[in-house]
């Protein structure tokens, strides 16, 4: 969201110049280009604040303006400086926070979003997955609060996020449940958008979730629903391309194929016409999601379950697994941590680790679609604190660090390198939790050490010897016991 409100308002001098000025190209779709105004909105703000610790308006500027600096760090593709801004805009708005000056829950729940979303533009799907999931929960309360109308578009662009990571690093399954509550909330809400100073960043996420929609349910054969979803995005893109953006041009584009390629499989003619103007408004882009669309979508966990049966033979678990992709009562299937409570996560991701192993060797996607599901499992019962996993920490966590040293190689050798660097770095903290063990219990030690080599060589891999460095000596020091 564009946090324009709370304790601070645009002034009238340099500082408020740069700000409208950033505001405007961001509503334009030309973020990458407001960088140096945000900067500048920063560094005015610092100054203001110097010396006056009380100085919450100067504050909360610096926290809304490092969150939107960020965003425009991401569309000039440099990620890391954006989660560094990220980083900021959470210190800030957690001071604020605890100062008893601004309920920051939402702001907080932002700022988790667009660092899901800086995640995944780095290759980083299984963290980007996590945090966004995260954020949807934090919204969904917001939504069932006292002020709930007013986080609703809010929490329709978020539910259009998580949808679109989930399409790439998770169950498709839950990434439709997502897109559809997303786009069924925009058209809902489309008389208070459409007055909003955001409407065209909502319009955005619009088309964001309609894209999603279609691909699934095209994928899943539900060729209505995928055109009912094609011709929302692509009513949406042609109103978005008015502006000089050229995002917005991309995605109509990237509209027109898919409307295109889905009136084709119905043996509709029209949907050549389509196709024919997405090439030649821009053929690069349209290239790109035709690509990507015959790429296929990843297995969803059902899917994978059953590749598995096939492959490994019946399982007890089995049933109790399928019932995963059901939500937990209480819960709206559109997250991963709307499959089971909390306690349960940790024993179904045990039940999931089990057929990883012997799965790689015959069927490595549907291994790796049950890796990823698992893991997941375990960080939210982790981050959830389940007892399970605070009190019955040495059963559970060699599991898990087992399962990510796995599924990290397995990733690596296949050459997805930013997704095994990701699960790698998660492999080495869940390690850490193993070190009080590793005294008393040689195979706990020999677990974590490999945790660490195994990080340490993806990131020696990836051109960070330094931290490559870092990684082997804990190794080492953990197996000399200090």
């Amino acid at each position: 969201m564009v946090d324009s409100g709370g304790l601070w308002t645009p002034p009238e001098d340099e500082l408020g110049e740069a700000l409208q000025t950033a505001q405007v190209l961001i509503e334009e779709g030309r973020a990458d280009e407001a960088g140096p105004y945000q900067q500048r909105v920063i560094e005015l703000a610092r100054e203001r604040a110097e010396g006056h610790p009380n100085h919450y308006e100067a504050k909360h500027l610096m926290a809304a303006t490092q969150y939107e600096l960020a965003g425009s760090l991401n569309a000039s593709g440099r990620h890391e400086e954006a989660l560094a801004a990220l980083h900021e805009a959470q210190l800030g708005y957690t001071e604020l926070q605890d100062a008893g000056v601004l309920d920051a829950t939402c702001f907080l729940a932002d700022v988790r979003a667009r660092r899901a979303m800086t995640q995944a533009h780095r290759g980083h799907g299984a963290t980007a997955v996590l945090e966004m999931d995260g954020a949807v929960i934090a919204y969904g309360q917001l939504v069932g609060g006292e002020d709930g109308l007013k986080h609703q578009p809010d929490f329709a662009r978020v539910l259009a996020m998580n949808a679109l990571i989930l399409r790439r690093y998770g169950d498709p399954a839950l990434a439709v449940a997502s897109a559809d509550a997303a786009t069924q909330l925009f058209l809902q809400l489309a008389d208070q958008i459409n007055e909003s100073p955001q409407s065209l960043s909502y319009a955005r996420y619009l088309c964001t979730a309609t894209a999603v929609s279609a691909d699934v349910h095209a994928a899943e054969g539900r060729l209505d629903l995928a055109l009912e979803a094609d011709e929302i995005g692509l009513t949406t893109a042609d109103t978005l391309a008015d502006s000089d953006s050229a995002t917005d041009m991309r995605t109509l584009v990237a509209a027109l194929v898919r409307k295109g390629k889905h009136l084709g499989i119905v043996g509709r003619l029209e949907g050549e016409a389509c196709l024919r103007t997405a090439y030649d408004t821009d053929a690069e882009t349209a290239a790109r999601v035709v690509e990507e669309l015959d790429r296929g979508l990843p297995l969803t966990l059902v899917a994978a379950l059953e590749n598995a049966e096939i492959k490994l033979g019946p399982f007890e678990q089995y049933h109790r697994l399928v019932a995963l992709s059901e939500p937990a009562p209480g819960m709206t299937l559109a997250t991963v941590s709307g499959r089971t409570d909390p306690e349960s996560a940790a024993q179904r991701a045990t039940e999931l680790a089990e057929l990883v192993k012997p799965l790689l060797s015959q069927d490595g996607n549907a291994a790796l679609t049950l890796g990823l599901e698992a893991h997941y499992l375990f960080a939210i019962s982790s981050e959830r604190e389940s007892h399970r996993m605070r009190f019955q920490t040495a059963t559970y966590v060699p599991i898990w660090a087992q399962l990510l040293l796995d599924i990290s190689e397995a990733y690596f050798q296949a050459g997805r390198t930013d997704i095994a660097l990701d699960l790698g770095g998660w492999c080495a903290e869940v390690a850490t939790a193993l070190i009080p063990y590793a005294d008393d219990n040689e195979l706990m030690k020999d677990l974590a050490g490999a945790c660490y080599r195994h990080h340490g060589n993806l990131l020696a891999a990836t051109g960070d010897l330094a931290a490559s460095h870092h990684a082997h000596e804990a190794a080492e020091q953990l197996q000399l016991g200090r």
